[in-house]
């Protein structure tokens, strides 16, 4: 797995946060990234095509860690 840099906007401490949203029977995973200091977060990702969940996890940490400083 990927390390998280610290929050771009206070040097939070990030948390990775995926699943399935609790809309109706959707079962479409999602991703994002989240200071659990700020609560800045990442837009949330959805998976593209027959994207593995592993994928889209790195896809979210990678959107985190080039945000800018």
């Amino acid at each position: 797995m990927i390390a998280l840099n610290p929050c771009p906007k206070c040097g939070g401490k990030a948390k990775l946060i995926r699943g399935l949203p609790n809309m109706g029977n959707s079962k479409t995973r999602y991703a994002l990234v989240q200071c659990r200091v700020c609560f800045y977060k990442t837009p949330t990702l959805r998976p593209e095509q027959d994207e593995s969940s592993e994928s889209l996890k790195n896809r979210a940490i990678s959107l985190w860690n080039s945000e800018t400083r």
